[in-house]
């Protein structure tokens, strides 16, 4: 592959597909398409029949920066992003001073990898930090961390975090009002009213429940990329690490709903 780009443009959070018109990632992805394959796409951030096959082939031939394969689905998720621009794409965004959502976006992104010490803890160094920004005592006992992960963002992202101060999925999801600019109840829940930003909350059954920080939304499949902490690549309320996730679904099930803070 041709030399990677520096700096590396930071993954926008929205899936890149055919229908986009005069889009400014789509215009970049059309630009390194032509850079890495030799074709000869009009760099119009018009997502087309032929940026489409240009994603396909190069979706066949490459890898991602892990060396894994690709879907070939002609569609620009963080996965194809990031083997065309180089894993650092996918890393902490320098946001603008006053951009709350692209550093509640960035912050997450630099923690993905972290994972208890010992796994099956719910401890280690950065874990006992978010359950610091929870309010939590780390050494009092066995606390679930995704909320605490969640908290902590919010506490770097903003010089008051507006959440309220909780370590429970439904605490927050109770006092949703708090500090929020909007809520998008399970009823309304679609790729037009959640936002890359948000807060979802999930309720796990028996009191229990998970929460993470949207990405991105994909509309063409109804699903979402999301950064979690506390979860494992199938989704676990009660994994070791911070991960990024592409399954879920914007309608998942037992569904609370999602919370923005961000304005």
């Amino acid at each position: 592959m041709n030399h990677m780009l520096n700096p590396a443009p930071i993954y926008a959070g929205v899936v890149l597909e055919n229908g986009m018109l005069g889009s400014p990632e789509v215009a970049r992805l059309q630009a390194r398409l032509n850079d890495v394959l030799g074709s000869a796409l009009i760099e119009d951030g018009d997502f087309g029949v032929a940026t489409e096959d240009a994603v396909r082939l190069f979706q066949a031939r490459y890898t991602d920066p892990t060396g894994g394969e690709i879907e070939v689905d002609g569609r620009v998720g963080p996965e194809t992003w990031a083997a065309l621009f180089g894993a650092e794409s996918l890393g902490a965004a320098k946001p603008a001073a006053g951009d709350t959502r692209g550093r509640v976006l960035a912050i997450p992104r630099s923690q993905i990898g972290v994972c208890e010490i010992p796994v099956g803890s719910n401890r280690g160094p950065q874990v006992d930090a978010y359950h610091r920004a929870a309010g939590l005592d780390p050494s009092s006992g066995d606390h679930p961390w995704c909320v605490s992960f969640v908290q902590w963002v919010f506490r770097e992202a903003f010089d008051n975090s507006p959440l309220y101060p909780t370590a429970g999925v439904h605490a927050l999801w109770k006092q949703r009002k708090i500090g929020s600019t909007a809520i998008v109840e399970p009823s309304t829940a679609s790729a037009r009213t959640v936002r890359p930003g948000m807060v979802f909350t999930l309720d796990t059954g028996g009191g229990k429940g998970h929460a993470g920080i949207v990405e991105g939304v994909d509309g063409a499949s109804g699903t979402l990329v999301t950064l979690e902490g506390n979860t494992n690549n199938g989704g676990s309320r009660e994994g070791y690490g911070v991960f990024r996730r592409s399954s879920r679904k914007i309608a998942m099930p037992r569904l609370l709903g999602y919370i923005d803070y961000c304005g």
